[in-house]
Formats: structure tokens, sequence, C-alpha cells
């Protein structure tokens, strides 16, 4: 009885002390990649801090949390995080999770629900490995945002979601996400003449929703925009897509510094920052561009009420619009732009489906060059591109 007593004994502080042992390493991971959280959002120009971190096991409560921006500190609330794990060349993380956060401003409140972050990646310093450098997760979702004025919802968004497909080894990384719907009233102005004109055309109130896909390589800063379309119900879609060179981590941080000392200085040295911010852009090469509008009745609402005002028919002003449409453009001094565009919202006005601004050079071309051709002559520019405007393709 006495031997199983003493074993009995044993087995209960060995428990206890593999207990005392596995929490001790809990808190260590769990110290070491709040910590690292801190510095990956300093890095990106952000500082956080909170006044209490709770820890249980490998999860951590985060309360008073405040972000630093810009020299204004912000409270945002409690944050919970959940799933810490000492990972390979880092640290993972399961959720990082905001229940609400709400801000006053100039009259304005808006309010966040339901901001979440899945599998997020915390990687060690120094790490040069594909899109690692920066803040990574793999889910991140918000579940609705309003934004308030004088009590009154002047826009609000549902369902706001992105998932991001992790790079292996040097590759891209992949994106996509979108927005089930949103909501504005653009019936909230000064100018009665505004609401009226808005109240008229149908579009006090209107709704829609978004989605955007891609793709992002670190190594030579590689960034496709393959969708971004902006819908909005019974007015039209507006698609853009894009494919620029040049986007690398290094560029974005000093796009970020570079902001951030325009926006602290005064007008005097605004231009010399300016000229910064130029000379960054010379590191951009353009492959491909395409912008397109793809209407839904708002063109034909837009005729009808310039016929109502002028007292013709919405014919009529099509028709006069077409005919002014070339003297419009004639005081760009590009005659082959001027062409393409004068034909294209000819075709368009006649019948409205679609517009479409396509560049596709053969050769990537730097934006410093698109600069310097814009400013020497837009037709030039247009070779350079490989620039077209068409409607209803």
């Amino acid at each position: 009885m006495q031997i199983v007593a003493t074993g009995m004994k044993t087995l209960a502080l060995g428990c206890a002390l593999t207990a005392t042992t596995l929490t001790g390493a809990f808190a260590q991971d769990v110290d070491a990649a709040l910590a690292r959280m801190k510095v990956l959002m300093a890095e990106q120009g952000v500082t956080l801090d909170w006044a209490d971190a709770e820890i249980s096991g490998a999860n951590a409560t985060l309360t008073g949390v405040t972000v630093t921006s810009e020299g204004t500190a912000e409270p945002i609330g409690d944050i919970e995080v959940t799933g810490i794990a000492d990972a390979e060349n880092g640290y993972r993380v399961g959720s990082i999770e905001m229940p609400t956060y709400t801000a006053t401003e100039a009259g304005g409140t808006l309010t966040l629900t339901d901001l979440v972050m899945d599998e997020v990646f915390l990687p060690n310093e120094g790490l040069d490995v594909g899109g690692a450098e920066i803040f990574f997760y793999e889910r991140a979702a918000l579940g609705a945002a309003t934004l308030e004025t004088d009590g009154r919802e002047i826009f609000s968004l549902t369902n706001l979601n992105v998932e991001i497909t992790p790079p292996e080894d040097d590759g891209e990384l992949a994106f996509t996400g979108g927005a089930d719907a949103f909501t504005a009233d653009l019936s909230v102005s000064d100018d009665p003449k505004h609401t009226e004109v808005l109240t008229r055309l149908g579009y006090e109130q209107v709704s829609g929703s978004m989605a955007f896909a891609g793709s992002w390589a670190a190594g030579d800063g590689r960034l496709k925009l393959s969708q971004y379309d902006f819908v909005v119900d019974d007015a039209g879609t507006l698609g853009i897509s894009f494919d620029v060179s040049g986007y690398t981590p290094e560029f974005i941080k000093a796009l970020r510094e570079t902001s951030e000392r325009m926006a602290a200085s005064s007008q005097a040295e605004q231009s010399r920052h300016g000229l910064a911010m130029l000379g960054l852009m010379q590191q951009l090469s353009l492959y491909g561009l395409e912008i397109t509008y793809d209407d839904a009745s708002l063109t034909t609402n837009v005729l009808e009420f310039a016929a109502e005002e002028q007292e013709i028919s919405a014919a009529d002003v099509a028709n006069q619009t077409k005919a002014v449409l070339p003297f419009m453009m004639a005081g760009i001094n590009a005659p082959q732009l001027s062409q393409m565009v004068t034909a294209a919202l000819s075709q368009f006005l006649d019948n409205p489906q679609s517009l479409t601004i396509r560049a596709a050079p053969a050769q990537p071309v730097p934006f410093s060059m698109l600069l310097a051709a814009g400013m020497a002559s837009p037709d030039a520019l247009v070779q350079q591109l490989n620039l077209s405007v068409t409607a209803n393709d």
C-alpha cells in the first residue's frame, strides 16, 4: 500500500510539473508572438499597444488596445488572439478577432463588427521568403461596417472577405475577395439642387457589391489585378484590371515613408517630397491596363433627365452630344486619340452597352516614360501603350 501511495504521489507530482512546464512554454511562445506582431505592425507605420494581455494556454486576450498612426493614438477595444504556436521561420496564429470597433470624428461615427483574420503568419526578422516579409494572413473577413452622421446611416457594407493563397518558394501569392453588399445615401448634401438631381435620376439611395482577384510576387513586385468590379445596382459596373512590376516590399516601404513625410511636412517642403514620390514611381513598369464600364440604365437615365430639362427627346440629346464631341476633343491636340474617343462615345450613345479603355504595350513601359510621353504628346502615349478606346465589345 505504501508503494502504491508513493507511486500515486510521484505520478501527481510529475503531472503537475509537466503541466507547469507546458504552460510556461505556451506563455513564452505567446509572449514572443505578440512581441513579433508589434514589430511587424511598426514596420508598416503602425504602433500597436495594449494595457494588458491575459494569456491562457495558446490564447491571449488583449485589453485596452490602441493603434497609433501618424502620431495619433486611437483606442480600438479588445482583441482575441487564439491558436498561437511556434512554427518554422516564425509564429502561426489561428485567428485574431476584434468583435467591435467604433470611432467618432468630425460628426461621423464609424462602426466595424466581427473583424477576423485567420491563419496569420508572423515571420522571423530577416526572413527572405516571397510574401513573408509583410504581415500575412490567409483569410480575413469583416461582418459589417456602417458610417453614420447625425444619427443617419449614410454608408454600410456587409460581408467583406479576402482569401490569400500563400506562395510556393519564390512564386506568386494569389488573392480573391469582395463584399456581398453595400448601400450609400447620396442625398446627404448641403446643396438642395444636388439632392433634387439625384432624386429625379433615381439615385438618392444606391446599393451594390464588389469583387476582386489577382496575384503578387514579392521578388520582382509583379502585381496583377485580374478583376476589380464595382457594381452599382440599376446604374452600371466599373471594371478595372492591370499588370505592373516593381511593386516590391522595398517599394511599398519607401512609398509609405515618403507619404508620411509629406503628411508631416510644411507647404514649402511639399514639392521636394513630391519629386521623391515621382522618383519612386520610376521603379514601376506597366504591362497592361483595362478599364471597362458596363451600363445598366445610368446612361439612359442621364439622357432622359437632360432631355426633360431641355424639353427635347433623349435621342436629340444624344445627337447633340455626338455633334460637339469632336470640338471638345480638339483641345487636347491629339487627332488619333480624339478620333478613337469620338467614335466610341458616338457608338455608345446610340446603344449604351459598354465602354472599354485598353492599354496593351508590346513591351512593359516604365512609368517615367509614360509621364514623359503624356506631357509631350497624348498621341505618342497612344502609340507607346497600344491604346484603344472601344464601345459595345
